[in-house]
């Protein structure tokens, strides 16, 4: 059972939030937000911070519409740690730091990240985030 895996999963967790902050903080161009729909598996889903569950396609929907919402927007990634590594998927958690107009929200994120193979990369295949802000 040796470890097969050798992609970086931090940087991977740190270009995705940068494509995300990239298109919600700036008038960014379509591609950032293609470029952020590839990181997903087709199954994609997640659970937000308010418990509702979305399928990529409805993210993908709400981001359309979202761009230059949050004029600015940086997004840190702290408190990384890998929960489970195989040859197939790495499991992850992590301190989403949003800082946005004077104000920060965190948000605690686990993540399931499985291998594409052939691409050689991490596709998204599920996220769930816990709202840790403090008012």
């Amino acid at each position: 059972m040796g470890k097969e895996n050798t992609l970086d999963p931090l940087t991977d967790v740190e270009s995705v939030h940068a494509l995300l902050a990239t298109w919600l903080g700036s008038e960014a161009s379509p591609e950032v937000l293609e470029q952020f729909a590839a990181t997903q598996h087709t199954e994609f889903s997640m659970v937000t911070t308010s418990g509702a569950v979305l399928a990529k396609a409805d993210l993908l929907a709400a981001l359309r519409t979202a761009r230059n919402s949050s004029p600015g927007l940086r997004i840190e990634i702290a408190e990384f740690e890998v929960l489970l590594d195989t040859a197939d998927f790495t499991v992850v958690r992590f301190l989403e730091r949003h800082r946005h107009a004077g104000r920060r929200s965190d948000r605690r994120t686990t993540a399931v990240l499985v291998i594409d193979a052939a691409e050689r990369r991490f596709r998204w295949r599920t996220l769930h985030e816990t709202d840790m802000s403090t008012g």
